[in-house]
């Protein structure tokens, strides 16, 4: 308590302050000691006593997206399965009976099957291109679902359904010939270039796989009954190919009325002996216009297959009529002028040409002379011969540069003509 120091003066004593005990001495540690312990007060003042809630692992406890391939193949649809039928029934047709690398294809996979021939192993079939070409890639299990979801009437089953085969009381059909590649009409058109089209669909990747084409064409083609079933497929270009049907197309009233409905939509459609008149038209036109081009791109159509040769055309039909042939006047040359010479040379040259004129001259007889005597003559013939050509002395390398401006100045000088 504080007094101050008049009370103090009048005998008011301050209370004196409590004495503190004295601290007991602490024991002394080592150096080691000290040293972790204040290592552990140090990580105890560090370390936090509000430690904060523990977060729920959610995304352990969400389901884990199922990751699939790369490359996902296509669903197997109806339409896939109907496009697996159309192939099969390809390799199975009149035309491919009787031509020759089609029939040679056939033979080398016969087999014999309960005591029946010419059976085919759906494995080989997987392995044809009307088939293998098809995406998704084909399986025996599709092959047979199609088999039985489009039964064709032209091919049979074995009884384990492992094989297929041409029904042999369809094999040929009633109205195709045994030889119908050597069969031709008045015209000189063959037998199966009368039952060929030419198509360029709607989607620019459908050719290569015939077994669409074939497959879209019946679907949705809307094509007469007689010219079904479809006997071959041969691709041009990824955009276009030849169709063979089993019915002639020739005929116009009945071509021209299927034409009217424009079926199959967005396709193009002509006869193969129309697809070739225009085309050796288009060929007249290049040929008229670049001669030597056409040669390189003339291609030897021997070794292609029937299907893809031209069709034959009529002896009166001519690519290009005269009234309505284009003239197109090949490109002339454009000759080269040569450089102008300096004016210096041109008058060399006058020089030159007029002492040819005069030794044309001199040479030529002269009409006076030849009533001349023989000795006259026999002087003027010893002295043309005699006088000779003085020939100028060019200065060589070696001559100095004084000298030559001298000869310069000489020849600058006038000079006078020796008079004889």
């Amino acid at each position: 308590m504080f007094v101050p120091r008049a009370v103090r003066l009048k005998g008011v004593k301050e209370a004196q302050r409590p004495k503190l005990p004295k601290p007991l001495a602490k024991p002394q540690l080592s150096k080691h000691e000290a040293n972790s312990k204040d290592a552990l007060v140090e990580a105890m003042g560090e370390t936090s006593t509000n430690s904060p809630a523990p977060q729920q692992d959610t995304a352990s406890d969400a389901a884990a997206p199922n990751r699939g391939p790369r490359f996902t193949s296509k669903p197997v649809t109806p339409e896939y399965i109907a496009q697996l039928a159309a192939g099969i029934e390809l390799i199975f047709t009149d035309y491919a009976h009787q031509e020759e690398e089609r029939s040679q294809w056939l033979k080398d996979r016969y087999r014999m099957v309960d005591d029946k021939r010419n059976y085919i192993h759906l494995t080989a079939i997987l392995e044809h291109a009307n088939i293998s070409k098809l995406k998704p890639e084909a399986t025996q299990i599709l092959l047979k679902q199609a088999l039985h979801d489009h039964p064709s009437a032209i091919l049979e089953l074995s009884q384990n359904e492992y094989y297929v085969r041409r029904k042999p009381s369809t094999n040929p059909l009633p109205f195709v010939p045994h030889n119908s590649f050597e069969v031709v009409d008045d015209d000189g058109l063959s037998f199966w270039d009368q039952r060929t089209i030419y198509v360029e669909p709607h989607l620019r990747n459908m050719c290569p796989t015939p077994a669409r084409v074939a497959q879209w064409l019946t679907e949705h083609g809307q094509l007469k009954s007689k010219w079904l079933p479809i006997q071959a497929v041969h691709t041009l270009w990824n955009s276009c190919a030849f169709v063979v049907l089993s019915g002639n197309v020739m005929n116009d009233g009945t071509w021209n009325k299927w034409r009217e409905v424009g079926k199959p939509d967005d396709w193009k459609v002509m006869t193969k002996v129309e697809h070739t008149k225009r085309t050796a038209e288009y060929l007249a036109l290049l040929e008229q216009e670049n001669p030597r081009g056409m040669r390189k791109i003339m291609q030897d159509t021997s070794q292609q297959p029937p299907i893809a040769r031209a069709a034959a055309l009529p002896m009166a039909f001519e690519p290009l009529p005269e009234d309505a042939s284009v003239k197109v006047e090949g490109k002339k040359k454009r000759k080269r002028r040569k450089p102008a010479k300096p004016s210096d040379q041109t008058g060399h040259d006058s020089g030159g040409t007029e002492d040819q004129v005069k030794q044309q001259e001199a040479d030529m007889p002269d009409a006076r002379m030849a009533d001349a005597p023989n000795d006259a003559l026999q002087e003027v013939v010893t002295a043309s011969t005699s006088k000779k050509k003085r020939k100028r002395r060019k200065p060589g390398p070696h001559v100095e540069t004084e000298n030559a401006s001298a000869a310069v100045e000489v020849d600058d000088a006038p000079t006078k003509k020796r008079r004889r």
